[in-house]
């Protein structure tokens, strides 16, 4: 059994790193897949846009050390609100191209309305979560997200996620989450599993 570093706040020098585990984490996930499917491809297009995630995330942490993995909150009071600029559209359509831009936008607006339909209140939104592949299956996952958890809790207010991975379901019930719709994006058919953790 190997010792789970400690967990801290993401340093922003940390940021590259991070968006680079992000992708080798969700190197193979359907939505990914489905929005680029060349492997190369989608490599240098999801590094790019899980590093821009990180540096907007709320509440990011790592592993102390080299991370080994991260999380990314979005915080109660701008879950649900994020507005991209004109210039955040125009860069991100450069980056992926207009067919993979397409193919991501409209699968994520439909996942972003199930959101929105099913958490109207004040909530923490775990926006990502993803762990190095070699240090998979180790407890660093669960460390990661412990801490907005333990404060979701002192301030009694639920938390939500969405995981387009069947496997990772039974993961985050044993953190406390339940899944409370299931459903698949119409065009793509990927498929998606929203979930919710009460406060305790």
């Amino acid at each position: 059994m190997h010792e789970i570093p400690d967990i801290v706040p993401l340093r922003k020098e940390d940021a590259e790193v991070a968006g680079e585990i992000l992708e080798q984490a969700f190197a193979a996930d359907p939505l990914n897949v489905y929005t680029v499917p060349d492997p190369g491809r989608r490599q240098e297009v999801f590094r790019w846009l899980f590093t821009q995630l990180v540096r907007g995330g709320d509440a990011v942490y790592v592993t102390s050390g080299p991370p080994r993995g991260v999380a990314v909150w979005i915080a109660p009071q701008t879950s649900g609100d994020a507005v991209e600029s004109e210039s955040d559209r125009e860069q991100m359509e450069h980056v992926f191209g207009p067919d993979a831009y397409r193919r991501f936008v409209c699968a994520f607006e439909y996942f972003e309305s199930n959101h929105r339909r099913l958490m109207r209140g004040s909530h923490w939104y775990l926006q990502l979560l993803g762990v190095e592949p070699r240090w998979q299956g180790q407890g660093i996952g669960g460390a990661l997200i412990a801490p907005v958890l333990q404060e979701a809790d002192h301030q009694g207010l639920p938390c939500y996620l969405e995981t387009f991975v069947a496997g990772n379901v039974l993961f985050y019930q044993r953190h406390g989450f339940q899944v409370v719709d299931a459903s698949r994006e119409p065009v793509s058919q990927v498929p998606c599993w929203s979930m919710r953790r009460e406060p305790r």
